[in-house]
Order: structure tokens, then C-alpha cells, then sequence
């Protein structure tokens, strides 16, 4: 190869691998809602820094007055990028996958596989910051207390327990359930109880409000749920004054939700119902 053709070669892959990254550099506004929850749409935009194929940047989602701050660092190729986003309040880590098309960016944001988050931004006008983003649709229900809740949680979720059934038991043999429901607005619901148990050729089920009094005293509290990262967390207001408390550490994956308390450790799994 001719000197003047490697040297040509060589400007010409970096020229390319330049352009990879500039295709998405800039800022990006729009919004970003959950794939099962077409009612959750929140403020969302990205700002992207490209050196060759590497990538860095952050990616702003607004709920009401709050906004939640990712990092953001991966690679380029072509039209696409993916990576890693950090929430550096806990160091909760997430995946991001954009796709350049059409002058839009398609944008996915998640946990092992589980998308969480997604939608589509445009490149933001001249001098416009990450935090201009433009207006939500109305129906967007963390505008409401400005908090954030991951939309994999909204819906009813069933824990139960068994007891009995060993050789030491005489043949006794029970189990409980119970259904928590939390609503997209933040708020909780009782999804009631249910119980078995035989033993001695007899048998015996119930059913009932289950935590009925433990939600009236939510209720009273104003208490609102909501997500930071990883963390599940509550605002109530305890003597007179709003208080957000972290609870437990969750992990939610194809229908099953893994709720850890962060005093005890105690680990409880939940099914989603519905």
C-alpha cells in the first residue's frame, strides 16, 4: 500500500469513527413511560458527549418539581449505542440501548432484561439544556407529588406462607395470603386475605380485608410510595410533618417482585395479580 493510501485509510476510519458519535452527540428532550403503563409519561433528556466510539453523558428524568440525574457511559456503533446508567444517589446501576432513526432517538432503560422505561427524543433546539424538556401529556401521574415510581410495581401483589405438613405435625397443614396493591398516584390498597388449614380429617378457609387497619393508618398519614434507584421508599407525615423514609431494597423480574427490609434483611416474594 502506497504511503498516501494508508495515510488516506487511516483519517478515513477516524473520520468515521467520529461521526458515529457525533450522529447522537448533543442534547436529546422528550419523554420516557413505562411499556406497561401507557399513563405514565415523564419529562425526560439526554445529553451525550462522544470521543470515538466511547460515550458519556446524563440523562435528566423530570417528575414534577424533581429530577432524578443519571450517568451515563458506553459505546457507539453505527446508529446505536448502549451502556450503563448509574444513579449515583444509592449506585443503583441500570442498561440503556438508544437507536438513531429517522433524526429520533429510540431509547430503552432497564434492569436484566426488563425494560422499565422507554420512548422517543429529538434533538433539542440551539441553547436548549437538558433540564428545558418539554411538557408532559397531563395524564402523567408523578406530576402530581413530584416523586418517581417505577411503573413495574404499579398493580396488585400477592405474598403467602405455608406451615405444617411435616412428619412431626400429625398431618396439620395451613397456609396464608395476603395482597398488597399500590397505585399509581403513590397511594396503597388492601387487596384482602386468605387462609387454609386441615388437619384430623378436618379442613377450614377464610377469607377477609387482610391488612386493613395497616393501610386505614397509611391512609391517615397521607403515606405515598415511591422508588429511588433501587430502593422502595415512603412520604408520610409523622407528628405534623412530611417524612420520606427508605424502606426496603426490590428487585422486580417477570412477574415476581423481591421485597428486602433494610432493618430486619427479611425477604418476602410477592406475585404480581394482575
Amino acid at each position: 500500500m502506497k504511503r498516501y493510501d494508508y495515510i488516506f485509510l487511516v483519517f478515513a476510519l477516524l473520520t468515521s469513527s467520529r461521526l458515529l458519535g457525533q450522529g447522537i452527540s448533543g442534547t436529546w428532550t422528550g419523554t420516557l413511560g413505562s411499556p406497561a403503563n401507557s399513563a405514565i409519561a415523564l419529562q425526560s433528556a439526554i445529553l451525550w458527549k462522544a470521543n470515538g466510539q466511547q460515550i458519556n453523558g446524563e440523562l435528566q428524568i423530570r417528575a414534577g418539581e424533581r429530577v432524578d440525574q443519571y450517568q451515563l457511559q458506553g459505546t457507539t456503533t453505527n446508529t446505536k449505542a448502549q451502556g450503563t446508567a448509574t444513579y449515583p444517589a444509592d449506585g443503583s446501576i441500570f442498561q440503556f440501548e438508544t437507536t438513531l432513526l429517522n433524526g429520533q432517538l429510540l431509547v430503552k432503560l432497564g434492569q436484566n432484561g426488563n425494560v422499565t422505561m422507554s420512548g422517543t427524543l429529538t434533538r433539542a433546539n440551539t441553547g436548549e439544556k437538558p433540564g428545558d424538556t418539554r411538557a408532559a401529556p397531563s395524564n402523567s401521574t408523578a406530576s402530581a407529588d413530584g416523586l418517581y415510581r417505577d411503573p413495574a410495581l404499579v398493580g396488585a401483589w400477592q405474598t403467602s406462607s405455608n406451615y405444617g405438613g411435616g412428619s412431626t405435625d400429625g398431618g396439620f397443614y395451613g397456609s396464608t395470603s395476603s395482597i398488597m396493591v399500590l397505585k399509581a398516584d403513590g397511594t396503597f390498597g388492601d387487596g384482602g386475605s386468605s387462609g387454609y388449614a386441615s388437619g384430623a380429617g378436618v379442613s377450614v378457609q377464610s377469607s377477609g380485608k387482610g391488612n386493613s387497619t395497616l393501610y386505614a393508618q397509611l391512609a391517615a398519614a397521607g403515606a405515598r410510595w415511591f422508588t429511588k434507584g433501587n430502593l422502595f421508599c415512603v412520604r408520610l407525615r409523622v407528628n405534623g410533618q412530611m417524612q420520606e423514609v427508605p424502606s426496603a431494597k426490590y428487585y422486580v423480574e417477570n412477574g415476581k417482585l423481591l421485597i428486602t427490609e433494610l432493618k430486619s434483611s427479611k425477604k418476602t416474594l410477592y406475585y404480581k395479580t394482575n
